[in-house]
């Protein structure tokens, strides 16, 4: 991962919400986000208040013991799904998903991806260009760092997001995603 693909917002809770705002000059009505039901209020709120501004909201749910099953996002998937927001791992368990396989899935259905590593980046190190996200958040205060939330995300990706800070900021890279 290179440096022109890390933002950093006050806090991960702020830096999701940044993205559901930004995401709303590629998205159009109708479109849909996919959201679980494993997710933190942070990460899966965000994009549901969405429905509101037209978005279609659909829910990936956990299975019986707690795990997202890919066989239970596949019939998810429509030609109107463009964005999959899931965790690294659960906050109700700790089970860790498998990111890279989920994300392959969804490249292969045209959808791009945001994954919630809050609870995962403490107790490992994610390999951002491995796991093939798009988008990838984490709290530096949950890995020894400053109350900050970073988000990783990936050059085409920020392309599509409208610019969130001052209009004459627009064209400075560090700035877009920051209000």
């Amino acid at each position: 991962t290179t440096a022109d693909c890390i933002y950093l917002g006050p806090s991960t809770s702020q830096n999701t919400w940044t993205l559901s705002q930004a995401v709303l000059d590629w998205l159009q009505p109708g479109d849909e986000i996919i959201v679980t039901n494993q997710d933190h209020e942070a990460n899966t709120g965000v994009w549901r208040k969405l429905e509101k501004r037209g978005l279609g909201i659909r829910e990936w749910r956990m299975d019986a013991s707690g795990e997202l099953r890919t066989e239970d996002l596949t019939p998810l998937f429509s030609a109107r799904s463009k964005l999959l927001a899931f965790p690294h791992c659960s906050n109700i368990l700790g089970d860790i998903n498998p990111v890279a396989d989920i994300c392959s899935l969804a490249r292969k259905h045209g959808v791009r991806t945001v994954v919630d590593g809050v609870s995962f980046a403490g107790h490992g190190l994610p390999d951002f260009a491995a796991l093939g996200c798009d988008i990838y958040l984490y709290s530096l205060y949950k890995v020894y760092g400053p109350h900050q939330g970073v988000m990783v995300v990936r050059p085409d990706m920020a392309q599509l997001l409208g610019n969130q800070g001052h209009f004459f900021n627009a064209g400075i890279r560090e700035k877009r995603l920051t209000p």
